[in-house]
């Protein structure tokens, strides 16, 4: 059954523990924290997570190759696997590249990068012993001493065909950020066909009383999308329009809850597994609790 989960961005730590309660209390199936540069670590605030909820699922969306030995990021998956009862999701990304370039962990190759931490993490997981001599991996004879007994789901975080077309090399599912239009949602799904998992992050904001309201508060975060290149696989043809409403409501799930609700019927029609809201910041707890009340409560 398709899934809907809920994202938080750039909030500090200690708020995780009453977000992610009210999550699971709204009747949310996951949860999912980012790792953002400069932002709170990704680990923590998935063991915080994890620590004050019992059934939904946390998910790590995600964590950067270019920065993680892949020992060392094993050893946290693994961990955090062990400790949630199957509820862990692990996500890997090659990394902003403009970020790396800041703390000094640009890579060789994004993609190389990528590849070798994300298949040394996945031998490990399954309870392997790694020797690896890559561009950016190197591991002799490693293991993990306490190997979760079922390695936790793994997705790869990336926009373009190259990322996409590397998850389906490793089996593994994706998560596709915000910016996607369900035409591109169809189009990853045919490529990876029907047993990969497809996570899709979007903007979200419910306005249970103006659906135009509700979509009119996008608009800035859409506006500005609209303009990065590194978005324009994900965005198809409308990186060239200007930004209405018409291409708000394709991009977001908002407006009152008829329209989100058919928002998110779609990308699931389109081959979304799960659909992850992200609401505007500073909105987390009222968005919450109103999609609980007028989307998941009609479920």
């Amino acid at each position: 059954m398709p899934k809907l989960g809920f994202k938080i961005d750039a909030r500090p730590t200690e708020d995780i523990p009453s977000l992610a309660r009210s999550a699971e209390r709204s009747g949310f199936d996951q949860f999912w924290v980012c790792e953002d540069l400069g932002l709170a670590g990704g680990v923590a605030q998935v063991s915080a997570a994890l620590a004050c909820t019992d059934r939904m699922e946390v998910g790590l969306g995600i964590a950067p190759a270019a920065v993680r030995n892949a020992m060392y990021l094993a050893m946290e998956f693994g961990a955090l696997a062990r400790l949630s009862n199957g509820r862990f999701h692990a996500g890997i990304g090659h990394g902003m590249p403009h970020w790396l370039t800041q703390v000094g962990q640009y890579p060789t190759s994004l993609m190389t990068c990528l590849r070798e931490v994300t298949e040394s993490v996945q031998a490990l997981l399954q309870g392997g012993e790694v020797t690896f001599r890559g561009e950016h991996v190197r591991l002799d004879a490693v293991s993990l001493t306490h190997a979760p007994d079922s390695a936790p789901p793994l997705s790869l975080g990336v926009r373009g065909p190259r990322g996409i077309a590397l998850a389906k090399q490793l089996g593994v599912g994706v998560i596709l950020a915000e910016g996607s239009t369900p035409e591109y949602v169809a189009e990853v799904r045919k490529i990876l066909g029907p047993g990969a998992q497809v996570t899709v992050f979007v903007w979200a904001n419910l306005d249970p009383d103006d659906a135009f309201g509700g979509t009119d508060a996008l608009a800035s975060t859409v506006r500005e999308a609209l303009g990065k290149p590194h978005l324009a696989a994900q965005l198809g043809n409308l990186d060239r329009t200007d930004g209405g409403p018409d291409t708000i409501r394709r991009l977001t799930v908002s407006g009152d809850a008829r329209t989100c609700r058919a928002a998110i019927d779609r990308l699931i029609e389109c081959g979304a597994n799960a659909v992850v809201l992200q609401p505007i910041h500073g909105q987390e707890e009222v968005q919450i609790e109103l999609f609980g009340k007028h989307v998941l409560g009609q479920r």
